[in-house]
């Protein structure tokens, strides 16, 4: 109620009385509320998108071996969720979207593997992230709204199309129209089986149209191939908060307190612990170096075949200890000169034990050639090579922990992003079959379980050599599988293939 007359220095004076939080001087500034995904769906446009969505999965899925038909799907559905959103996109932010989702499905064309749908849904992904928030999150925020996308948002769709069904009321018109077909439907299915039982033009008519076979076995599975397909698509169109859930905006958080951390982690710990490590390191540093350059000889029982294998994975753990402990003290050096040198002179040290590591792997493959494992050792100590050196830009630079773990993070995608377009299988063999010191050194057996792209290195080595490899009894000998379809294309297989036909 308003009464009229009240003087406007009473009035002016009682702002604490309103209730709006908005005009009290306390609530001046920004305050941080959660990100919410907005809903700007068009819903008549966004079910018959889903529907071709569902139809196109059918059509290069069902019955058919993935291949190339992963990443037209991506594309398709990157294209359906960008169209079915009411916000207008520009024609550069959809230049921009088809060229970004089509480098990450460029792995899947090449050769489709569990790395290559990996960098596909990282794809769409990002896009889903960028078209629910209008930017990029943090990471740990982006992989939040695609676990709620992918789960709840599958499990939410029937729930709700049960709900509305169960609230959904019957006109009293309606009603009576469906009592009134009850009984003509009813009598007339019954007098229909009797014509037809009469009428051989019926019978055959309705034979055709059982030759569909909804009904069979397989017509079940795809329907229900349909209705899981609706129901993993279906959230990725409707990007809203009942799928997505609030992404609360990351507050400043404040360093947490624990007494013993705050006792051990000194300035005076962490100069002692510098000279100490600097120390140990050193001296692991010394002695590979005179090992290495055939100064000191090793014990009587070891090989250099065992020193090698034996030294090359605590190193690369050492060296990630250390990276470890250089993050965690970068903030009680970054004031000490001494320090900072002292520091540095360590992680140099852990570079080149990484070195280290990597050289004793060298001449551990030398003697017992290649594998999977050895190859995705050698990464591994290149990507901690990158890591320790991003650690010392971070420290000399003073640079914040997050622009470390984006560098890191970058340089994790990109090499994995590069390793979808070598053929590592032809590599190994390769590389065995040309290098194994003696024959006996070559495992035969591994080198014709690596796969069909395998072959061409296979198929060279028996024509220079005049060996049979891969062939009698007992060894699994690797057999090309042909393209069939289109769907299962792969530029990998398509090369093979070229190859083996020529």
């Amino acid at each position: 109620m308003v009464i009229n007359g009240v003087p406007d220095r009473i009035r002016m004076d009682g702002w604490w009385l309103e209730n709006s939080v908005s005009e009290t001087p306390e609530s001046t500034g920004p305050r941080e509320k959660p990100e919410r995904c907005v809903p700007t769906l068009r819903y008549p446009f966004a079910f018959g998108a889903m529907v071709f969505v569902v139809l196109l999965a059918d059509w290069l899925f069902w019955a058919h071996a993935p291949g190339i038909s992963v990443a037209v799907f991506s594309m398709f559905l990157s294209v359906a969720i960008l169209s079915v959103q009411r916000k207008q996109t520009t024609r550069l932010e959809w230049g921009i979207v088809l060229v970004f989702l089509l480098v990450c499905n460029l792995p899947v064309i090449e050769h489709l593997q569990l790395l290559s749908i990996l960098f596909s849904a990282i794809g769409i992904s990002a896009l889903v992230v960028w078209v629910c928030y209008g930017r990029v999150l943090e990471w740990w925020q982006a992989v939040w709204v695609i676990l709620r996308v992918s789960t709840v948002g599958a499990i939410l769709l029937p729930k709700g199309a049960l709900d509305d069904m169960r609230d959904v009321t019957i006109k009293a018109g309606l009603k009576h129209h469906l009592k009134s077909l009850a009984l003509p439907l009813g009598i007339g299915g019954v007098f229909l089986v009797l014509l037809t039982s009469a009428n051989p033009l019926l019978e055959r008519f309705f034979d055709q149209l059982a030759r569909f076979d909804f009904l069979s076995v397989d017509g079940i599975y795809r329907v229900i191939f349909w209705m899981i397909a609706a129901c993993l698509i279906w959230p990725y169109l409707n990007l809203n908060e009942t799928w997505v859930g609030p992404v609360a905006t990351p507050r400043p958080r404040k360093a947490l307190q624990v007494r013993w951390f705050a006792t051990l982690m000194n300035v005076d710990s962490v100069r002692n612990s510098l000279f100490l490590f600097n120390g140990l390191f050193l001296t692991q540093t010394a002695m590979d170096l005179a090992v290495l350059t055939g100064g000191v000889s090793l014990p009587e029982s070891m090989t250099y075949a065992q020193y090698a294998h034996r030294g090359a994975y605590p190193l690369v753990a050492t060296a990630i200890l250390a990276g470890v402990f250089a993050i965690a003290t970068h903030k009680k050096i970054e004031d000490h000169r001494i320090l900072k040198m002292l520091m540095f002179l360590w992680l140099g040290q852990n570079l080149f034990l990484v070195i280290a590591a990597a050289f004793r792997l060298s001449l551990y493959v030398e003697v017992y050639t290649l594998t999977y494992l050895r190859i995705a050792a050698f990464i591994w100590m290149g990507l901690v090579f990158v890591g320790i050196s991003l650690i010392v830009v971070q420290i000399f630079h003073s640079k914040s922990i997050g622009w470390l773990v984006r560098s890191n993070l970058i340089a994790l995608l990109g090499t994995l992003y590069l390793c979808c377009f070598v053929n590592f299988a032809w590599l190994i063999a390769e590389y065995n079959l040309n290098n194994a010191r003696s024959w006996y050194r070559l495992d035969e057996q591994y080198v014709c379980a690596l796969g069909e792209h395998a072959l061409p290195a296979i198929a060279e080595h028996n024509a220079e050599t005049g060996r049979r490899i891969c062939v009698g009894s007992g060894v699994k000998t690797p057999r090309h599988t042909p393209i069939e379809n289109w769907r299962d294309w792969g530029f990998r297989d398509w090369r093979l293939q070229v190859y083996l036909a020529r």
